[in-house]
């Protein structure tokens, strides 16, 4: 049986909010990335350690209510199978869990070589992430968007553990 095709919500639907959440993450890391620059390593501990909560934070949501039921709808069968996003989410984990030991390195001595060594890391890290945000921009929500009713993006919307803000 083919899922019923629903309109989207608004301005305020669930890839929406969603994606603002990457938005708002993306200014955190390039927060981050400044104070790296300006090598105030502290402040850069600072703001990787709000961006790893968030993330770490929105994650965990996508994984516990977005991503069973797009198994459910059928997203397994699609070019992006969750299996896909689920590796995503594993390796932004330890990527930024290094960036922390990374930084707590250099709070504890300067260290231009390292620094370097952070930064092409971040690269690698910054290339992950456009893919995943595009994955997930282009391919997971607006699969969920068009099959799930406004009433049920509502719900995990507001069963989020992470919906935004500075911290």
């Amino acid at each position: 049986m083919r899922p019923r095709i629903v309109e989207r919500v608004n301005d305020h639907d669930l890839a929406s909010a969603m994606m603002g959440l990457h938005d708002e993450l993306a200014r955190t890391f390039f927060a981050h990335q400044v104070a790296l620059l300006d090598r105030d390593f502290a402040t850069a501990a600072r703001h990787l350690a709000a961006y790893r909560e968030h993330l770490f934070a929105h994650a965990a949501d996508e994984e516990a209510m977005v991503l069973p039921r797009y198994v459910e709808l059928g997203g397994d069968a699609t070019d992006a199978p969750v299996k896909l996003f689920l590796g995503e989410h594993r390796n932004l984990r330890t990527f930024v869990d290094d960036f922390v030991v990374r930084v707590r390195a250099l709070c504890e001595r300067r260290d231009d070589a390292a620094l370097l060594e952070l930064f092409d890391r971040q690269a690698t890290f910054k290339n992950l992430v456009l893919h995943h945000d595009l994955r997930e921009r282009n391919l997971l929500y607006p699969f969920l968007a068009a099959r799930m009713a406004r009433e049920e993006q509502v719900r995990v919307l507001a069963g989020r553990s992470y919906a935004g803000g500075a911290g």
